[in-house]
C-alpha cells in the first residue's frame, strides 16, 4: 500500500522516554516510544516523509501530553489504522475500553468474533497508535499483564498512571 500523503515525526521527551508521532494533515498514523520508529513505520507503509500537517502534529502532541500529565483521558484526534480487517477491528474494540479500566484478551476476543484471545494479542502487538489504542488496558484473564511492547514495567506504569486496580497473580514481581 502506498499513501501519497506525506507525514511529519515528531519527539516529545517524557516519563515514558522518547514518544515518537507521525502525521499528515489528515490522520495521526503513528505514535510509539523510542527513537526511530515512526519513519520506519512510514517507510514500511510506503508513506513519504515531510510536507504540512496542517497543525495536526501539534494538536496530537498536545493531547498525548496532556495524557501523560493526567489531564486527559481519552483523544479526539483522526487517526489511520492501517493493518488487517480483524486487526482494525480489535484496535476499535480497544479503543472503547474506558481510562482507568482494564479487560482480557478474551473479552475482546468475544466483542470481535474470536473464538480464542491468542489472535488478539497478535493484533495488539502490531499496534501502531500506542497509548491512542490503549491496548496496556489488556491484560490476561489470570490477571497477569500479558504481552507489551514497551515491556511489563511501563504498562504497569501506564496502567498506574490511569488508576487502573490490579491484583498481580504472578510469582514474578515487576519494578518500576
Amino acid at each position: 500500500m502506498s499513501l501519497d500523503l506525506g507525514a511529519c515525526v515528531r519527539a516529545l521527551y517524557s516519563w515514558l522516554g522518547v514518544v515518537e508521532i507521525a502525521a499528515s494533515r489528515d490522520y495521526v498514523f503513528y505514535v510509539g516510544v523510542g527513537r526511530g520508529g515512526g519513519r520506519r513505520f512510514l517507510r514500511s507503509r510506503g508513506i513519504r516523509e515531510g510536507g504540512d500537517t496542517g497543525g495536526l502534529i501539534d494538536e496530537a502532541e498536545a493531547q498525548i501530553r496532556e495524557y501523560l500529565e493526567g489531564g486527559r483521558r481519552s483523544f479526539e484526534l483522526p487517526v489511520k489504522l492501517l493493518g488487517t480487517e480483524f486487526q482494525s477491528k480489535v484496535w476499535r474494540t480497544v479503543m472503547e475500553i474506558p481510562y482507568g479500566s482494564v479487560r482480557g484478551y478474551s473479552w475482546v476476543a468475544r466483542r470481535v468474533g474470536c473464538a480464542s484471545p491468542r489472535p488478539v494479542g497478535g493484533a495488539l502487538a502490531a499496534n501502531h497508535l500506542l497509548l491512542i489504542v490503549p491496548c496496556h488496558r489488556v491484560i490476561r484473564s489470570d490477571g497477569r499483564l500479558g504481552g507489551f511492547s514497551c515491556g511489563p514495567s511501563l504498562k504497569m506504569r501506564l496502567l498506574r498512571h490511569e488508576g487502573a486496580e490490579i491484583r498481580l497473580n504472578s510469582p514474578r514481581s515487576i519494578s518500576l
